[in-house]
């Protein structure tokens, strides 16, 4: 067997381990009190949970067992990729009609489901079909298991990381006078898929000259020319698992001006990755960040949080902001990215995916972070 085969093999196998610790996890706490199943609908969690990758299922997880309800579509891609779920394809009816015909909840009081993914609609009808059994609405339970990366999630971030980061190099040169941020917004797609991608993790954001200053700013047909401050935020997707970088670059020589605003940024932003490690609140480091952008004269012109968890999702728990108390830990997956952003000049953000180790943190991401100036 090759190296290739070897790892998918370990990392299935890994994955297999998560999907079952995960579900015992859940189940644990049914069988503690919880409620007597737990309907799982947000799709990235019925995919945590199971392997199950269609664009239409619902998990029920009872205290001793675990279905899976698709459609016919999923038949064969389902029983390729779930095991240790029962499978139950849903046929000519609603999710919720099964849940009730086939006898799923039999001798059932209680059901759990995710009030965060749940529509009122959605609410309603389970409510009007399944009466008399009592529906709670149940957070953050299965955001929480995903917050510590097992193996296999770190692996497959890796990936992505580096067909971003290859891609950011084949990118560079690209950038000349008339080229718009379509089309390297286009570029980045079409070489992040060439390069082994499932897809990008988010649409890229590609914003040249004053435009740099629009947070999440779209790529336009505004074309390229010297003097531009060049802000590309993107990342992909590798078996599901999210990159996400940012780097800014200058078309030519960066004004004093916007050369201060890159040294402040690049300046705090090592000052994170040094200071993430666990235990540490995320509020403090998005504080430690902030303050260093504060005491020199930008404070206002940093109006996002200092970053976010990645994994199945592009932004997911936790939070890196003032509002989240919450402790760093060992596993979790984070993005430090702060930035100056003043309108009718432009804007920087330096964007890194750290991973949160037992000592420390480790930077994923290798791209140099230090100005770049490119010839015009």
């Amino acid at each position: 067997m090759g190296a290739k085969s070897t790892h998918r093999t370990a990392s299935r196998a890994s994955g297999d381990r998560r999907r079952g610790e995960s579900l015992r996890v859940l189940q644990d706490a049914l069988r503690e009190g919880l409620a007597d199943s737990f309907l799982v609908t947000h799709l990235p969690h019925v995919r945590y949970l199971t392997g199950f990758t269609g664009s239409n299922g619902w998990l029920l997880v009872r205290k001793r067992s675990s279905i899976l309800l698709t459609d016919p579509r999923y038949r064969e891609q389902a029983a390729r990729e779930v095991r240790g779920t029962q499978i139950l394809i849903v046929a000519g009816r609603s999710m919720t009609d099964a849940l009730r015909s086939e006898g799923l909840l039999r001798k059932q009081r209680s059901m759990a489901f995710e009030a965060g993914h749940l529509s009122y609609t959605t609410v309603s009808n389970l409510k009007r079909t399944l009466k008399p059994l009592r529906l709670l609405p149940l957070h953050d339970a299965v955001e929480q298991l995903r917050e510590n990366k097992y193996a296999d999630e770190v692996h497959s971030t890796r990936q992505a990381i580096r067909i971003s980061e290859m891609v950011y190099n084949e990118i560079l040169p690209l950038l000349k006078p008339g080229v718009t941020e379509i089309d390297i917004a286009a570029e980045i797609t079409y070489r992040q898929r060439r390069m082994g991608a499932d897809g990008d993790s988010f649409p890229p954001i590609v914003l040249f000259g004053k435009r740099s200053s629009l947070i999440h700013g779209q790529p336009s047909r505004s074309a390229l020319r010297a003097g531009h401050t060049v802000l590309m935020d993107f990342g992909c997707v590798v078996e599901g698992y999210a990159s996400d970088i940012t780097r800014t670059v200058f078309l030519g020589k960066a004004s004093p001006r916007m050369r201060r605003i890159y040294d402040v940024v690049a300046g705090a932003q090592e000052i994170g990755r040094a200071a993430a490690a666990p235990g540490l609140p995320c509020n403090q480091l998005d504080e430690l960040v902030r303050n260093v952008i504060r005491d020199n004269g930008y404070g206002d012109r940093f109006e996002h949080g200092l970053g976010h968890g990645i994994g199945l999702e592009i932004h997911e728990a936790p939070l890196l902001s003032w509002r989240n108390s919450q402790p760093l830990e060992p596993g979790m997956i984070i993005t430090i990215e702060p930035g100056i952003y003043v309108p009718g000049l432009g804007g920087v953000r330096i964007e890194d995916d750290i991973l949160i180790t037992s000592s420390g943190a480790e930077a994923l991401t290798s791209l140099p972070r230090g100005l770049t100036e490119l010839e015009p």
